[in-house]
């Protein structure tokens, strides 16, 4: 193991002295600030066992013992010395959290820490493309739109000798396997679901196609709307305009007291579907709705997420309405993308299965239950599609 002191004037000059110097694989033994600026010790072929074997040995003030030999023999007993209480050490004073070095440190430090992450996620990119099928996979997934990170996944388990169109189906039924999904129809059973989700995602009309596709099979009788929705103008006129062409009665309810009421009223019909108030992920009164209904335990949460919208901004509404916890996910406007990968490797990330998926504003045929292997192929679909019409887009 070899071990350098490097001086610099922050920390980011000195983690990249010490990788110039020794590579990617230096391990960071100590840091310390200097009148100069910082000190970082670090080391190259760096072995844990022997580090800790030289610290053991320095504690005892003796060599290590070389391997395979008998251990010391135990000191002899001798009489206790009299030992007087120990005196209470004075409190250390606490670092102050604003202290700016170390807020500066902090700072360095996540810096490095993102940067090495991308350096690892390239080399390992770049160790994926050495074999033709694995760099095939990896293409094929980033044009449909999944993560990079989960695209790697699939294309290492790609075997480097297979043909790329056995690549190509091999890794689409991997990518199905990863998809959480529910089996069956959620809410053919009947219980009491909350569609949230932020504006402009289509949670009405998905109510609307969830109330009419079970009135065709049950009867329109056992259902109930209801909507929360008090801000967007036209919102409640838009639901009850639904509710009659279905034959379904719909409610308002203003308050979370209101709300609570108005669905114990409810209690007897077999489906209630209400309509939370479409909100930006970044509202501040986001926070007010959603304790709505977190505080009503018989209240399911469906999240409706756009298929169109891009993977950070579907991974910052998940964050966000994560609190009422969404028993799946309903992806809307399929027909207005051709990166249908971008929304699964979301629910792929947070593990949220994934229950209906809607491409059109047809009531209800436009909503159809989330099967795996039929959202990968669709993925596949909606590329192809959408490569055809680019030449016309730019010809226009």
């Amino acid at each position: 193991m070899k071990i350098k002191r490097f001086n610099a004037p922050d920390m980011r000059t000195a983690f990249r002295l010490v990788r110039e110097e020794q590579g990617p694989g230096a391990v960071i033994l100590s840091s310390r600030r200097t009148d100069d600026g910082v000190e970082v010790v670090a080391a190259t072929d760096y072995d844990e066992a022997l580090v800790q074997q030289a610290v053991r040995a320095t504690r005892r003030h003796e060599k290590p013992a070389p391997e395979g030999a008998p251990p010391p023999p135990a000191p002899k007993p001798q009489a206790a010395a009299p030992v007087e209480p120990p005196r209470p050490l004075p409190a250390a004073e606490p670092a102050p959290l604003d202290d700016a070095n170390l807020i500066e440190m902090r700072r360095e430090l996540a810096g490095m820490r993102a940067l090495l992450e991308r350096e690892m996620a390239r080399h390992a990119h770049e160790r994926l493309r050495v074999s033709p099928a694995k760099a095939q996979v990896l293409d094929d997934l980033e044009e449909f739109g999944c993560e990079p990170e989960m695209a790697r996944a699939i294309a290492a388990c790609i075997a480097d000798d297979v043909d790329a169109r056995k690549a190509r189906g091999h890794a689409l039924g991997l990518w199905a396997k990863s998809i959480p999904a529910l089996r069956g129809d959620v809410t053919a059973t009947g219980g009491m679901f909350a569609l949230v989700g932020p504006t402009g995602v289509g949670k009405t009309t998905t109510i609307a196609k969830l109330a009419a596709r079970f009135a065709r099979r049950n009867g329109p009788r056992d259902i109930a709307l209801v909507t929360t929705d008090a801000y967007r103008i036209g919102a409640r006129e838009q639901l009850y305009t639904y509710g009659r062409l279905i034959g379904v009665p719909v409610f308002e309810a203003g308050t979370r007291e209101a709300l609570a009421a108005t669905l114990a009223r409810l209690s007897e019909y077999r489906l209630v579907l209400v309509d939370t108030a479409g909100m930006s992920q970044r509202d501040r009164s986001l926070s007010a709705q959603l304790a709505w209904i977190e505080a009503i335990p018989n209240l399911r949460p469906l999240l409706v997420l756009p298929a169109n919208a891009q993977p950070a901004d579907l991974d910052e509404v998940v964050r966000r309405f994560w609190s009422v916890r969404p028993e799946a996910v309903v992806l809307t406007k399929l027909d207005e993308t051709g990166r249908l990968g971008a929304s699964l490797s979301v629910a792929v990330k947070h593990q949220l299965p994934v229950a209906y998926v809607t491409d059109g504003q047809r009531v209800p045929e436009d909503i159809h239950l989330a099967e795996p292997h039929r959202l990968v192929l669709r993925a596949a679909e909606l590329r192809a599609a959408a490569r055809r019409e680019e030449p016309a887009i730019h010809a226009a």
